[in-house]
């Protein structure tokens, strides 16, 4: 049986035969995404985002979250201003999408995004922006992008699931399932796909577990992407290993891009001691317009 997948016309294959099962015994990607709901979402609420922007989100489905600032903060903080043309791979409800292009207000801003419901959220948020910019979702897999369906561009982002299925209970909810497990490809179909539709001077942002960076590079490497700037991300104070990384990646090697040495690698702590937001962190929301 073939890989069930979302395609870019927004048709869904090999799904008809597939029997409804609870999520415990859901044991390929073929059942758990056959039962990925559409329509629009009955806990669906607006809430304030970034400047004047609302943004659709369940509420008790995937939300923003931290991993979703650190992406779009990193992709603001090393955009080559001004930006052309934006890509968000697998946008989900449009955070990190609508969070960089708040704040570099690109030429033109594409989302793309596989789950139904996740696309209705995305598109209702987009259809209420104030004196709204270029900005569209294409419904469809990341992974059947094509510089001949959507050209080229000069910054990507992206937020994969850091999970590989098997390795974790899966979550009732299918939103939250799509967002924490690879059911349509890991970090290394992202950064695949990231490098085919990046202009020879673009860049690439995503996060990831910082555990993993070795899977992260090793992935890159095997797209042609070299390291420019790595920002390992402490959850709080005191706590031995970073728990989450951004990555900043390119065709040309970071001392190609900087005018000599090797990629940056810095630190960045959420919460001090006492639980309360640092303020480095701090001026990450203010530098999103976050609320």
């Amino acid at each position: 049986m073939r890989h069930e997948r979302h395609r870019l016309n927004g048709n869904a294959d090999c799904t008809a035969a597939l029997p409804l099962l609870p999520p415990h015994r859901m044991t390929t990607p073929e059942q758990i995404l056959a039962q990925e709901p559409d329509g629009w979402p009955a806990d669906a609420e607006r809430a304030r985002f970034a400047g004047d922007w609302f943004i659709w989100q369940r509420k008790r489905g995937h939300r923003t979250s931290t991993d979703d600032m650190l992406t779009a903060w990193a992709a603001v903080c090393r955009a080559q201003r001004p930006v052309q043309r934006y890509c968000d791979l697998g946008c989900g409800i449009g955070s990190v999408l609508l969070l960089t292009a708040n704040a570099l207000r690109p030429t033109e801003s594409l989302g793309v995004e596989a789950q139904a419901q996740s696309v209705e959220l995305a598109r209702r948020t987009l259809a209420e922006l104030p004196d709204p910019p270029n900005l569209r979702i294409l419904h469809g897999d990341f992974r059947d992008v094509t510089v001949e369906r959507v050209g080229l561009f000069d910054l990507v982002t992206g937020s994969p699931p850091y999970l590989p299925l098997g390795t974790g209970v899966l979550s009732p909810d299918a939103q939250r399932r799509a967002c924490r497990f690879e059911l349509r490809g890991g970090v290394e179909a992202y950064l695949e796909t990231a490098a085919r539709i990046l202009s020879p001077v673009g860049e690439v942002h995503l996060v990831f577990q910082t555990l993993w960076t070795p899977r992260v590079l090793a992935a890159a490497n095997a797209a042609g992407l070299q390291l420019q700037w790595q920002l390992d991300v402490h959850m709080r104070e005191g706590r031995a290993e970073p728990f989450l990384s951004t990555f900043s990646f390119a065709r040309a090697p970071a001392d190609a891009l900087q005018g000599g040495g090797t990629p940056r690698h810095t630190t960045m702590t959420i919460r001090d001691a006492r639980g309360e937001v640092t303020p480095e962190y701090q001026q990450l929301r203010t530098d999103l317009h976050l609320a």
